[in-house]
C-alpha cells in the first residue's frame, strides 16, 4: 500500500512539474479587489492557488474532525451513563420495584406483605 501511495505522489509531482513547465513563459495580470498585479508568471498563480486551496481544505477538514470528536465524546458520556443505569437496574430485586411499575402478570403472582 505504501508503494502505491508513493507512486501516486511521484506521478502527481511529475504532472505538476509538467504543467508548470508548459506555462513557464506565460504572464498574466491579476486584479484582487483594489490590488492589481501586472505580468505575474502563470506558474506562480497556479502554485499560490493550489496552496490556498490546500490550506482551506485542511481548515475545513479540521473543523469537521473536531466536531466529530466532540460528538463522539458526548455519545461516549451518554453510553457510560446508560451503562451505569443498566447496571444499577440489574442489581434491583423484584421486591424493591413498586407494584404499579410491574406488568399485570408479574404483579398478580407476587406475594402480598
Amino acid at each position: 500500500m505504501k508503494v502505491l501511495l508513493t507512486l501516486i505522489k511521484i506521478l502527481l509531482i511529475v504532472l505538476i512539474l509538467f504543467v508548470l513547465t508548459q506555462n513557464a513563459g506565460q504572464f498574466v495580470d491579476i486584479k484582487l479587489l483594489t490590488y492589481q498585479f501586472n505580468q505575474v508568471n502563470l506558474y506562480v498563480v497556479i502554485i499560490v492557488s493550489f496552496t490556498i486551496g490546500a490550506i482551506l481544505g485542511v481548515l475545513f477538514m479540521a473543523m469537521s474532525y473536531l466536531q466529530s470528536r466532540s460528538e463522539v465524546r458526548a455519545l461516549k458520556k451518554a453510553n457510560r451513563q446508560l451503562t451505569r443505569e443498566l447496571e444499577s437496574l440489574r442489581n434491583v430485586s423484584i421486591e424493591e420495584i413498586p407494584e404499579e411499575d410491574l406488568p399485570p402478570a408479574v404483579s398478580e403472582g407476587r406475594p402480598t406483605k
